[in-house]
Parts: C-alpha cells; structure tokens; sequence
C-alpha cells in the first residue's frame, strides 16, 4: 500500500481530542504519515506565522481529514474565517482527498433546520440589500436567532454550510463509538484515493514581465493603427484590444493567508465602445458579432455602459441570459466594453456573492494592459 501524507484537522476541543489521537496513532501503525499540530506539527521560530505554516502542511498532505463538533475555533478577522475553515478550504481548492466526520446530534440540527434557515435568510439578505451578508453579519443573526441551541458556537453552523454549498459528504461521527481507522482507510487508499498535491508554482516576477510584455505589444500595434484614417481604425484598435484579454480563473482571498479558485472566465470575444453625445451615450463602433446599442440616456438605469459613466470607475457586471460578463472601462467621455464567457457555474446568486472577486479578477488581472488601454482611448478622437 502506498504511503500517504494525511492532515488531521479539528478545533482543538476535549471531545475531539482522544478521537485525534486514535487516528494518529493508528495511521502511523498503517505506514503512513498523519499530521498533527500536538504530536509533528511545529513549534515553529518565534517570528513565523502559525497559521501559514499549517496551511504550508495541508499543502505537502495527500488526504485532508476533518473532526467537526461543537465549537469552531480560532476566528481571524481579517480572513473572516476559523483556522480549521481555512485549512479545509486550502485543502479543498488544492483537490485534496477530503474526509469529513461531524457529530451526529450537530449533523441532525444543521440539515433538519439550520441549512433551511441559512438559506433563506442569506436570499432574503441578498434581495433586500443587493450584495450578500458578510461572515459577521451571519454568525450575529446565527446568536440572535433563539431557536438554535445557544451550547453549539454559531460558526460551526457557518462551516457547516459551506460545506454543504461545496457538496462535500459528512460523515457521521459518534463519540461514544470507535471508528475502526484500519479498515476505513485501508479500503479508501487500496481503491486509490489519494492524489498526489497539485502543486501551484508560479513565478511572479516571470509573470509580470508577460504582462507588460503584451502591454507594450498593444502600444506597438496602436500605433500602427494610428496610420489609418479611415471609418475602420476604431474597429481595428477594439480588435487589437480584444484579442489581448485573455480568461483566467477567478479568486477568493482571505486576508493573507491563502486564495480560493471560485470559477474562470474566458478570452474576450469582442468589445463595444461609446462616447458620451450630450445626455447620452452614442455608439461609436465595435468588434466581432456582439450585441450593441445606437445610444443610451444617461439616465438608463438598465444599461452598463451609462451605470459606469455615472460611477466614474470601471466596473463588471454579468447577465445570465448570455452567460457573459461585461468589463466597463471608463476613460475621459469614453466606455469600452468587454464581452467575456463566463464558466458553466456562473448564475446570477454566484456572481452577486462573489461581485467583488470578478471585479478584482477581470479589472486588476493586468494593470499594464488596462494602463495602456486607458491610454489609448484618452488619445482617440469621438
């Protein structure tokens, strides 16, 4: 049987702690090599962070395997999450094998009440404020609500959640009756189970070289296009642009600790460009077959191009009908726009609660190219 670098992960609460050890003990007997925070993991030099460094140990493990009880630990607030949270959601996003075993009585309450509950009131949250409640704003109304039971920390029902959202299988977990580790794990690592680490190296210097790299490629052929004097030049630089607005995949931090891919978006597929005319905003031309207007009131409510001129920044918005998100550059009486697919997973109650990350993703994904486009729309002509 292969050997397996397996992380046991718990709040460090007295009903987890002889079950902790038991799997430690008994994976180690197997051959393989479990990781503890009492038994191998640090202590560490005074100066490193204790957080980064578990995190760095989900990263070096095969199998993630996860005690939920009745508290939920260590709450940073700067991640806006528990440290367990975080090494779950590490675990996760690197494709770990995930094992998670919740307390019966717990795992009864949240999906006989609780997750109805949290559901709803994140939706009514969302439809009446716009934007989803943060962490904080959950676990307060989690306390204020009377008919949860007070002895169980509102953040296990917070994680729990998540959980259910990422559709991971919990596992039952009864404290009074031993789990026979032998046989569970020998059966999960003889089926092959256990994935290698995905491995995430990426040379930052390396990268930002290429973005600027295709920055200064866009100014070389911007001036090229400055030749023309024909109706078409403003097709021909939109194209120009397009074709240099690559997808990416989408990100959720928390704080400095680690980041979480939450979906993609794909290469441009063509932009349209305005310019304000008076109390409107005129067509001035576009690329490749995307929809456009001959112009917008200022004051259409319903239209990006006239939201982000109003805003006076650049913004991304996302129309489910079309699958596709819609990057507003604005610059001098100028908006641009640019058509990205957005990944099969994208709906509207997604893109609503992770809105900011898109922004973050699509806008700040190169600064040198967004620098450059800006540049060479404050230098065009209406």
């Amino acid at each position: 049987m292969a050997k397996a670098k397996i992380f046991i992960s718990s709040v460090n609460e007295d009903g987890l702690k002889r079950l902790r050890k038991e799997a430690f003990s008994e994976l180690r007997a197997l051959g393989h090599e479990p990781m503890m925070w009492e038994e191998n993991l640090g202590p560490w030099p005074a100066h490193a962070d204790p957080v980064s460094k578990c995190l760095e140990a989900v990263d070096e493990a095969d199998l993630f395997l996860l005690f939920v009880g009745n508290y939920g630990g260590t709450y940073y607030k700067e991640a806006r999450r528990t440290v367990t949270h975080l090494e779950f959601i590490k675990a996760y996003d690197r494709g770990k094998t995930v094992l998670v075993f919740v307390d019966t009585t717990v795992k009864a309450i949240f999906f006989g009440t609780i997750r109805k509950w949290l559901d709803d009131f994140m939706e009514q949250y969302i439809d009446e404020s716009g934007h989803p409640p943060s962490p904080d704003v959950i676990l307060t109304a989690l306390k204020q609500n009377p008919a949860i039971p007070a002895h169980i920390d509102p953040y296990v029902w917070f994680l729990l959640h998540d959980l259910s959202m990422r559709n991971v299988y919990m596992d039952d977990l009864s404290l009074g009756v031993p789990i026979d580790w032998k046989a569970y794990f020998s059966d999960l690592l003889r089926r092959g189970s256990i994935l290698l680490p995905l491995r995430h190296s990426i040379a930052e210097n390396g990268r930002r070289l290429e973005q600027s790299e295709e920055a200064f490629s866009l100014l070389s052929e911007f001036s090229q296009l400055q030749q023309k004097a024909d109706g078409s030049r403003h097709e021909s630089i939109l194209q120009a642009i397009a074709h240099k607005m690559s997808g990416d995949t989408i990100e959720q931090r928390y704080g400095h600790y680690l980041s979480e891919a939450i979906g993609a978006y794909k290469a441009c597929i063509g932009a349209t460009l305005y310019v304000k005319d008076h109390e409107k905003m005129r067509f001035v031309a576009k690329c490749a077959d995307v929809a456009w207007n001959r112009s917008f009131r200022l004051d259409d409510q319903s239209s990006y191009v006239a939201l982000t001129y109003n805003l006076n920044k650049d913004t991304v918005h996302y129309t489910q009908a079309k699958q596709m998100f819609y990057c507003c550059l604005k610059q001098g009486d100028f908006i641009l726009t640019l058509h990205f697919p957005a990944g099969p997973d994208w709906d509207n109650r997604k893109y609503m609660i992770y809105q900011e990350n898109v922004n973050n993703a699509i806008i700040n994904k190169n600064p040198y190219l967004v620098f450059m486009v800006k540049m060479i729309l404050g230098g065009l002509q209406p």
